[in-house]
């Protein structure tokens, strides 16, 4: 566990906000770096989210899991992301879902609360959670309209276009959860796409 001293990933977050050094370093002095192994959990269901991410290497997932220990994956995160509870609610009430880890990772992560103190304290608040928010608000509207309208093959399709950079590296059963369908279904439905490629 180190001190996140490189600032090359506050600057990311900063992005559109500030471009003042000192502010990048102060802010950087802020998050604790550390390696998780897979399958480690940054967040359970029934805690509160308090703690915002930065993910410099690895894969992290979302997931419910109902009575029967069934697993259902709500979302993924890679590198050179921030995952923070954008939604008010996420920060005030026990958590619904899991976070955990896909690869061995290394996070920075710092306390949300710190996080929003600064960043309100410099005027930077409203400008850095409006992306943020404008992004969660279409992603559930887009996950929504696939659901009700879409075939399965399209919304692979889509989670394909999604996330170039990480559907190779995400197991099938866990994309097959986040597609709501059963992994025979995703192996008949990639079998299906790859025999209809041209050549």
């Amino acid at each position: 566990m180190t001190i996140a001293s490189s600032a090359d990933f506050v600057k990311n977050l900063l992005q559109g906000v500030s471009h003042d050094q000192k502010e990048i370093q102060e802010l950087a002095s802020m998050f604790i770096r550390r390696e998780y192994p897979r399958n480690a959990f940054l967040l359970n269901a029934g805690q509160i989210w308090d703690k915002v991410f930065y993910l410099h290497q690895g894969i992290v997932r979302l997931f419910y899991v109902d009575e029967q220990g069934r697993e259902f994956n709500k979302g993924f995160f890679g590198e050179g992301q921030l995952v923070w509870p954008v939604a008010p609610r996420a920060r005030r009430e026990e958590s619904l879902f899991s976070m955990a880890t896909l690869e061995n990772a290394a996070i920075s992560g710092c306390r949300f609360a710190d996080l929003q103190a600064w960043l309100r304290q410099r005027g930077y608040w409203e400008r850095f959670a409006l992306p943020f928010a404008e992004l969660f608000a279409e992603q559930k509207f887009l996950r929504e309209y696939e659901f009700l309208l879409k075939s399965a093959t399209e919304r692979f399709r889509e989670f394909r276009a999604e996330y170039p950079a990480l559907a190779s590296r995400i197991p099938d059963y866990h994309i097959a959860s986040y597609l709501g369908i059963t992994n025979v279904s995703l192996s008949r439905i990639k079998s299906r796409l790859k025999n209809s490629q041209p050549g």
